[in-house]
């Protein structure tokens, strides 16, 4: 039995996933500890890809004459395209079994900067050290690519070529060396990512990771490997078993370049059988994978989480975005590598179809499920369209119509059954986002409040801290529509930012909190009335306040953003688009400082002032809000058919201070002090984290992972 196992990789890669699981479940988070060695294993297999890569292209295309390499290119098209169809009709199949959202339209947001990529960067090697240094891979294809196709026309060749075969053995050899301990890192991945996994997080997702992985499944246990088989005559279970190990190495390491050299293998030696000793064919292959691995093929299944992201937030895709999707996909995915690499597709995706950018942390989530099986379609769509690819060009391919039609019909019908019978009879758990909006937060700090709305308490005189301390009551100015910092919650209670300071600054004092509404346009008189002793509220501070009334220092930095319908997102970028469009006009609410502003930048034809800023929804929804951007994306969270903007150049930026009476200076340097501490303490960061960034998960924790040894044996507590 041992003797077995020992020569069966297979064997091995299986037996070496089922430990895995097993302790994973058994030890649970304790698993971590694997995290620095499962890294290592990682590195261990990248330490030739890149290497090799660079040399199999440059020697697979260069060894090529010119007929062979046209002929490759015009085969290639063929399969390379069917594939491509194949890839998003069960795309949309996926979609179409995905159920309605039943969640809230956003559940937080995020205020990443925008994604840019430069696609002229990513695909032109200006600099190849810089490219092979930092894992440019398209980049390094490009150079690949233009120094293979110059040594197709150079007769004086075989040295090099010579060279660079030998070095594609070398590196072949070293994978060979690395296979031997890649039972050991399936172990050690597959053990850390069960173990660390939360089951919470797993229903939360579980819609879209069952019909993730059914249909992968289906593509590659089945479509594929019926094309090869009618194609070729080469036996589906056969080239399925041939595969395995490739396929187990992949799905396990989530490192598609480190199969190469075993495909090429593969694939070598199922032509010799079926097209015998042609060196050319030999040759031509390790050319053909090198070029495939490069296209967007397993990459492509990103598009269903971007689809299965536009349900869970209720904001659907149109058309044209849908044809935008796929394209971008296919040039941000061109020679992508690894996790890096869809990540910053992802995020430049997200950013270009207006999608919340936070959704980033759930596609993390989800990659210990679903990065293994993009992995296994990746492998077997670049190990079938290398042996179609070589064998077409040499007529080798059986072009029998009758046996493609009802091979495909074949195919097709069970395809086409099983989706209809899942989507009539399977009840999937429903899409629902339970993460908390920033609005069904709650401030729950043991101090006494109370909410003046309506009606106003009488105005106090005296020095301000010293009648805060003698009364044990803090007056805090509030308004009600500054989300994030001050705002109304879903219990109808105030809450934001600047209250949950202002709780803080209650209980620290030990004082009673009343919170007063305040009018921006008389902030200055109410101040120095004692209507409340302190404005938190989200108040800007500006030259022509800091004469009126003293500030703390700025908390909070904000850039100027723009606030319009997604419609109109490509169209106004700029200040100097909105002047270009004389009937645009720009909203900014009354007595704010963006009132001020605005008069600077436009003429007053093209300013409109509101009072509120539901008035802006309904009498100007065509036009552009100015704002900062913490409130302009909270506030687009109860408004899902608006977007935020950050305009280029930029406008301005946004510093925002606690107000205090002029004169109120013992006031002002406890503040001043007492937002230090809050500093040093880290209440200011998890504030901002929350309200701000909308990480309101860190208000539900996550409970300890379950594990057999704890939980059912009790044998720790750890």
């Amino acid at each position: 039995m041992l003797a077995v196992i020992r020569r069966s990789l297979t064997l091995q890669m299986v037996l070496a996933t089922l430990l895995g699981i097993f302790v994973g479940l058994f030890l649970g988070d304790m698993c971590h500890v694997f995290a620095p060695w499962e890294n290592a294993y990682i590195m261990i297999l990248k330490i030739t890809t890149i290497p090799y890569l660079i040399c199999a292209v440059i020697h697979g295309i260069g060894q090529l004459a010119t007929g062979a390499a046209k002929q490759i290119l015009k085969k290639g098209l063929l399969f390379i395209a069917g594939i491509w169809i194949i890839n998003i009709g069960i795309i949309y199949m996926t979609v179409f079994l995905f159920p309605q959202s039943q969640g809230a339209v956003h559940a937080s947001y995020s205020t990443l900067a925008p994604s840019t990529i430069n696609f002229a960067e990513l695909l032109i090697p200006d600099n190849i050290f810089f490219a092979l240094s930092n894992n440019m891979v398209p980049a390094v294809v490009m150079f690949g690519l233009m120094l293979g196709i110059a040594l197709m026309h150079i007769r004086e060749k075989q040295t090099v070529l010579s060279f660079l075969d030998t070095l594609v053995g070398a590196f072949t050899r070293i994978t060979a060396w690395i296979s031997r301990i890649t039972p050991l890192g399936t172990f050690l991945i597959i053990a850390d990512r069960v173990g660390m996994i939360q089951v919470a997080t797993v229903k939360q997702i579980s819609t879209y990771l069952i019909l993730y992985i059914l249909c992968i499944c289906l593509l590659v246990f089945w479509i594929i490997p019926r094309i090869v088989a009618t194609l070729t005559g080469l036996s589906a279970t056969k080239w399925i078993k041939d595969l395995t190990p490739i396929l187990v190495l992949a799905f396990t390491t989530n490192v598609v370049i480190v199969t190469l050299p075993f495909i090429i293998e593969l694939i070598k030696r199922e032509t010799e059988r079926l097209y015998k000793k042609d060196e050319v064919v030999q040759d031509q292959i390790q050319g053909i994978v090198s070029i495939i691995f490069n296209l967007p093929l397993g990459s492509l299944f990103i598009t269903v989480f971007v689809f299965f992201i536009s349900i869970f937030y209720h904001m659907p895709l149109s058309f044209m975005s849908q044809l935008q999707l796929f394209v971008t996909t296919f040039l941000t995915s061109l020679g992508a590598v690894g996790l890096g690499s869809w990540i910053n597709s992802l995020n430049f995706l997200l950013n270009s179809l207006g999608l919340p950018l936070n959704a980033i942390e759930t596609y993390l989530t989800t990659l210990p499920f679903t990065a293994g099986f993009q992995s296994l379609v990746s492998v077997m769509e670049i190990s079938s369209l290398g042996l179609l690819i070589a064998l077409a060009c040499h007529g080798v391919i059986r072009w029998n119509m009758r046996t493609i039609i009802k091979s495909s019909v074949m195919t097709l019908i069970p395809v086409i059954a099983f989706f209809f019978a899942f989507k009539s009879w399977i009840m999937l758990p429903s899409i629902s986002n339970p993460t908390k909006s920033i609005c069904d937060l709650q401030i729950n700090l043991p101090i006494k409040a109370k909410v003046y709305t309506d009606t106003l308490p009488q105005p106090r005189t005296g020095d301000t801290f010293t009648r805060v301390l003698q009364s044990k009551i803090l007056r805090v100015g509030y308004n009600p529509e500054m989300i994030p910092f001050s705002f109304q919650g879903s219990n109808r209670k105030i809450i934001g930012y600047d209250i949950s300071f202002a709780h803080m600054l209650a209980h620290d004092l030990q004082c009673d909190l009343e919170l007063v509404p305040i009018h921006f346009g008389t902030l200055a008189e109410e101040l120095s009335s004692g209507l409340y002793d302190i404005a938190m509220t989200g108040v800007s501070i500006t030259e022509q306040r800091l004469k009126k009334m003293c500030f703390t220092h700025p908390y909070l930095d904000s850039r100027l953003v723009f606030l319009m319908r997604k419609k109109f997102r490509h169209i106004y970028t700029s200040l100097a688009d909105i002047l270009k469009h004389p009937h645009v006009k720009l909203v900014v609410r009354k007595g704010t400082s963006y009132e001020a502003l605005a008069r600077t930048l436009v003429p007053p034809s093209q300013i409109a002032v509101i009072d509120n800023y539901e008035e802006y929804v309904q009498n100007y929804p065509n036009d552009v809000l100015l704002r900062g951007q913490p409130q302009a994306i909270a506030w687009s969270l109860n408004y899902p058919n608006f977007t935020v903007v950050a305009p280029k150049p930029e406008i301005s930026k946004d510093s925002l201070g606690y107000a205090v009476a002029l004169g109120s200076d013992q006031m002002l340097c406890y503040l001043n002090q007492w937002l230090t501490l809050k500093k040093n303490e880290h209440f200011t960061q998890h504030q901002y984290d929350l309200w701000v960034l909308g990480k309101t998960e860190t208000e539900t924790p996550q409970p300890r992972r379950w594990s057999i040894i704890r939980d059912v044996l009790g044998w720790t507590d750890n």
